[in-house]
């Protein structure tokens, strides 16, 4: 395979340890770019800037070619990289590492997998990666699996889908393997909301309590079941809005 220019993003910003163990894989055979937030941007999902001025900064990165951090999301930053500072220069995006799981109906809130799908809108082969949250992430091996992953997509030539990697913080050893999955859950999300004041200017204050989901945590074809069972989960995801098995449903409800 040629040397490939890859261009790599996130949603955690800009000095995040996923993005650095992202760089130090990719640059051993390939020329890496950056272009990533200054900051953390989870959960703006595919939020773009048409209009106005983006604030941008050249940083050095080791292992890079150039880098850039911009004031903007992720989707900004695969956007103008691809559209106007590095424009037809890359062969493939790879966002991430992302410091918890991009799965089923997260998938839509997700910055990470934003910037892949801006990746793929522009017609380039992405991948996005996240890891599953913990107190000691091991990056260096959902980084490995990351590039296993999207050199052999990339490989193939397809390009009517991206990827989206979930990895299970284990160790390598303890991995059962890598599954496809096509299907997905609704992740629920308890969060408790109160109203506060602070320097005479009223706020909603939200909070994070608990999640859960209605799996069947052995239906392995769920990228979530897939890995809290300890396996790699890799999804091909596109950017379906239109559902026209829904049409002559809506023939009838509108006739």
């Amino acid at each position: 395979m040629k040397k490939l220019s890859i261009l790599i993003s996130n949603d955690d910003g800009i000095d995040s340890a996923g993005l650095k163990a992202l760089v130090d894989v990719f640059s051993k055979d390939a020329d890496v770019y950056v272009i990533a937030p200054e900051g953390e941007r989870s959960s703006n999902s595919h939020h773009l800037n048409f209009r106005g001025k983006l604030r941008i900064e050249e940083r050095k990165i080791p292992g890079t070619v150039k880098a850039y951090v911009l004031w903007g999301t992720p989707a900004d930053c695969i956007h103008t990289g691809l559209c106007f500072l590095f424009k037809n220069r890359i062969d493939l995006v790879v966002s991430g590492i992302n410091r918890g799981l991009n799965v089923s109906s997260d998938i839509m809130y997700s910055g990470t997998d934003a910037a892949a799908r801006e990746a793929y809108l522009q017609g380039v082969p992405s991948v996005a990666v996240s890891l599953y949250r913990s107190d000691d992430p091991d990056y260096r091996t959902a980084a490995e699996y990351g590039k296993r992953l999207a050199y052999r997509y990339y490989e193939s030539g397809r390009r009517d889908f991206f990827l989206n990697i979930n990895v299970p913080d284990r160790k390598e050893e303890e991995i059962k393997g890598i599954l496809i999955c096509d299907r997905q859950t609704k992740i629920h999300y308890r969060d408790e909301y109160s109203l506060i004041e602070e320097d005479g200017t009223e706020y909603i204050n939200i909070s994070s309590k608990d999640m859960w989901t209605e799996a069947d945590p052995s239906d392995l074809r769920i990228d979530y079941c897939a890995v809290m069972a300890g396996y790699v989960s890799v999804s091909p995801l596109g950017n379906r809005h239109i559902l026209p098995e829904c049409a002559e449903d809506l023939k009838e409800i509108l006739k």
